[in-house]
């Protein structure tokens, strides 16, 4: 506004002698190159806040250099890294511009290191980085982020951790001071550790299935910890229906998303370095926003609030997998829907709500390929349950046939459509003759000796099939196939 008056006073001045107007000019000018001064030196100040301190030194600097890591159980826990390997490395306090990724082996965080280090992305994906060492503080304006729970870094920090929040899964880290988050300080599942000499200072603290150890801790508004005693309220609660622990209602009162329902749920907004507390006014999020969170994860489509979750956004759900179908709103689901998702993958059908389930659509599911044991058993027909076997994506279980189910015909279409390979343990349980099921399946064709000298090879078959088929052309042909069978079992008088 101050510019915008001055530029105003340039017209004004007019009334005034040569000089002010020069006097005038003057001092828009500068206040244009004073305009142009701060914006480099802001610039200037977030470039050097990115790139900070930070180089590549390798794990034989690393121990030479600070040769008490080596004592820590933790440091090359495995006993795989080679001292030709990296470590990222601070000597002295580190203050960061957004988030810290600690998921140095994944792709989208490895184009991250490129612009940290300045270095090439092939440059980046020759080395391995097996840890982060930091000598001192490290503050984050954004949030320090392990969202891999399987592995990660080894860390270690000798000063304290300043950030917005904090998560943890997979990565080995040592912190030798204090911990202090605007948010939340979140460890999940039991591959990773993390070790807090000092206090860890946030409003929420969660630690579930961690090996997650601290000195002190000051958590104003909530505390969960599953090794830990445990304030009854702030327990979670198993619902049969989903098969999850839903959280507590103390921590889903303090979130801005009110859909969050498990940790689970939670750790993927941490991963995003959003904000998650009510109380710190998270922007407004868009029909674009959560467009491309569905996008990325089906599953979020659960956590969409109810004027952004359109047709459109379902639909877009469902084009990537039937799974997003619990998801969508029921006024949504018709028959039509469950037979459009049937008919594109057969395995579709165990998500189907029961109301949509007929004879007709298990048939369809059957037909596209799926398994039996995701059709419900009222459904069960011979017919139905061959026509899963014959169209399945893998060798069909007969264990999971009703014994009611289990014919001699049945064990013979059985037979014939794979390799047969409980035949043996069905026969037994029902009583039905084995051999005599094999011979009806060398009756039934030729072409069923593939079967049949594959899986069932034995003296009997063979004498069986050689009465039959001897003086077909097509014989000749599976004896050569299978002569290493023929010769060990001595049946040479019918090669």
């Amino acid at each position: 506004m101050v510019y915008a008056e001055n530029k105003f006073a340039v017209v004004g001045s007019f009334l005034w002698s040569k000089n002010t107007i020069f006097l005038t000019i003057e001092l828009v000018l500068n206040l244009e190159l004073c305009n142009l001064d701060v914006q480099k030196i802001n610039f200037e100040y977030y470039n050097k806040m990115q790139t900070s301190n930070f180089k590549l030194i390798t794990i034989a600097e690393i121990k030479t250099k600070y040769p008490f890591l080596i004592e820590d159980e933790n440091f090359d826990c495995f006993g795989d890294w080679e001292d030709e390997d990296f470590f990222l490395t601070a000597d002295e306090d580190v203050n960061f511009v957004g988030n810290f990724y600690l998921d140095l082996y994944e792709d989208k965080e490895k184009k991250w290191l490129t612009n940290l280090l300045n270095l090439p992305v092939k440059k980046i994906e020759e080395i391995r980085i097996e840890g982060i060492f930091i000598n001192g503080d490290i503050s984050a304006s954004g949030s320090i982020i392990n969202a891999e729970g399987d592995y990660g870094p080894y860390v270690f920090i000798s000063g304290s951790v300043n950030c917005q929040s904090l998560l943890l899964g997979g990565a080995n880290v040592e912190i030798k001071r204090n911990v202090t988050a605007k948010e939340v300080v979140m460890t999940y599942y039991n591959h990773g550790s993390f070790n807090c000499s000092g206090s860890i200072n946030s409003p929420v603290f969660i630690v579930t299935d961690h090996n997650t150890v601290f000195a002190e801790r000051k958590n104003d508004l909530f505390y969960y910890n599953d090794r830990d005693e445990i304030d009854p309220k702030n327990e979670c609660e198993y619902d049969d229906e989903t098969d999850e622990e839903i959280i507590s209602n103390e921590l889903r009162k303090l979130l801005d998303n009110p859909l969050i329902e498990t940790f689970e749920e939670l750790e993927r907004d941490l991963a995003r370095g959003e904000l998650v507390l009510k109380q710190n006014n998270p922007p407004a999020k868009t029909y674009e926003y959560w467009r491309d969170r569905v996008l990325a994860n089906y599953r979020d489509l659960k956590l969409v609030p109810k004027q952004f979750k359109t047709e459109e956004l379902c639909n877009l759900a469902l084009n990537i997998t039937f799974h997003a179908l619990p998801f969508i709103d029921q006024d949504l689901i018709t028959y039509e829907l469950c037979e459009k998702l049937v008919n594109k993958d057969g395995f579709a059908i165990q998500v189907i709500p029961d109301g949509f389930i007929t004879k007709e659509l298990c048939f369809k599911a059957a037909e596209s390929g799926t398994m039996l044991r995701l059709i419900p058993e009222e459904y069960y027909s011979e017919e139905l349950i061959l026509l899963v076997f014959k169209n399945g994506r893998h060798e069909p279980d007969i264990n999971d046939v009703p014994p009611q189910f289990i014919t001699e015909n049945f064990l013979v279409e059985y037979v014939k459509i794979g390799k047969g390979l409980w035949l043996d343990k069905a026969c037994k349980a029902t009583g039905i003759d084995k051999l005599q099921v094999l011979k009806q399946v060398i009756d039934s064709g030729i072409e069923y000796l593939e079967n049949i000298f594959g899986n069932h090879f034995s003296k009997e078959t063979v004498e069986y099939a050689f009465s039959i088929y001897k003086n077909q052309e097509e014989w000749n042909k599976y004896v050569q196939k299978y002569k290493q069978k023929f010769e060990r079992l001595g049946l040479n008088e019918y090669l």
